[in-house]
């Protein structure tokens, strides 16, 4: 993950300032850091400027100082720990937030309060930030670091508590404050509210392991096309105009899979949206010619309509009748009934011999399988694609 893993802290002599900063580089730097002005007293207090904490894998290495290596950076991650510490506050307990813009970074903060018996209002205050170029990459990475950084926090409490429960059984702050008032010295460094010496060394393992985890993958998404192209507009023009008659015969041959004629092959095509893309269309076998005279649809056909249509045809002219059924609403509905269909032919063109207790599990009646006779074989001629 390319960013800084940032430790800020609001110091009540120095006021809010990093004390750790952890980033990723190609190689050990050789140079600890640059000529940077920044806070330095006990509550301040990490690692020196010219130290560093250096973690390496095969082909990076992850270097933790107290303050980032490039000024630049030191100045973006320094404008967020005022954000974060003293301006971009969700409550007085703290917690997780996003800000900031192209120009100043984008940052992920977690503020958290650290007890101590010392400090005003008997707490410090800190904050994790996450400071990254990429705002895409850090909200996609927010559920793991979020959850990783409270964790941080979490450890990190817990052991100031135990500090600070100690201390107060010894001598409780609260007492002395009320007889003296505030203590001369309260300024103590992280490792000593914790009561962790290497405290600064685990939080470079951590904020390393921030850096180096790989939680999201990005790639270019390339879902898979939806086979059905239906267009419900002409399809329900043509239901008005033609008799029921007529249009039902036509309906029934394309979607059973007889060979269709017609002098306006725009007609068909506008029927044939019923059926998924790229079926191919019969050649041979009856034909069933449609015709237009004198402004009325007229069609030819050996044929006869069964006493039940096909449930596929007979939801299709529910749907086109349905007046309370905008075309907005028509297309989804009439693509998710072809595509349910086109389901159930797929799992049956897997079966050689499909039994009573398939169909009935698939929801196929007796006057469905003329459709499914054409429309399974089309699913197997996919298959061999």
């Amino acid at each position: 993950m390319d960013g800084i893993v940032g430790l800020g802290h609001f110091c009540e002599t120095h006021g809010p300032c990093v004390i750790l900063a952890t980033q990723r580089c190609k190689e050990e730097p050789q140079q600890y850091p640059h000529n940077l002005t920044v806070p330095w007293c006990e509550s301040c207090q990490s690692i020196d400027l010219d130290q560093s904490l250096v973690s390496k894998d095969e082909s990076t290495c992850y270097v933790t100082t107290r303050t980032p290596l490039q000024q630049d950076l030191a100045f973006l991650l320094k404008q967020a720990a005022v954000r974060s510490l003293s301006c971009e506050e969700t409550s007085k307990e703290g917690g997780t937030m996003y800000f900031g813009d192209n120009e100043r970074g984008h940052v992920l903060s977690h503020t958290f309060a650290l007890q101590d018996s010392l400090a005003r209002g008997f707490h410090r205050k800190y904050s994790i930030l996450i400071l990254m170029r990429d705002k895409i990459h850090l909200l996609n990475c927010w559920p793991v670091l979020t959850k990783n950084i409270k964790e941080i926090s979490s450890d990190l409490q817990s052991k100031a508590a135990e500090v600070n429960g100690v201390e107060q059984i010894q001598c409780p702050q609260r007492a002395v404050r009320q007889a003296q008032g505030s203590p001369n010295n309260p300024s103590r460094s992280l490792s000593q509210l914790t009561g962790e010496p290497a405290v600064f060394a685990h939080l470079h393992m951590w904020f390393t392991w921030l850096l180096s985890v790989e939680s999201v993958v990005e790639k270019p998404s390339h879902a898979p096309e939806i086979p059905v192209s239906c267009s419900p507009a002409p399809l329900r023009s043509l239901f008005k105009q033609m008799d029921r008659e007529v249009f039902r015969k036509v309906c029934y041959c394309v979607l059973t899979g007889i060979r269709m004629e017609a002098e306006d092959p725009e007609v068909l095509q506008v029927f044939q949206q019923l059926l998924p893309n790229k079926w191919s269309l019969p050649k041979s076998g009856e034909v069933c010619k449609l015709k237009k005279i004198e402004e009325k649809w007229m069609v030819e056909w050996s044929g006869c309509l069964p006493p039940k249509l096909p449930k596929l045809q007979t939801l299709t002219e529910e749907a086109l009748q349905n007046d309370n059924l905008p075309e907005v609403a028509l297309q989804p509905y009439l693509t998710g009934v072809i595509l349910h269909w086109r389901n159930v032919a797929r799992s049956l063109s897997w079966i050689s011999t499909p039994n009573q207790e398939l169909f009935q599990s698939l929801g196929v009646q007796k006057f469905d399988l003329p459709l499914l006779a054409y429309w399974t074989a089309q699913c197997r001629n996919e298959l061999k694609a």
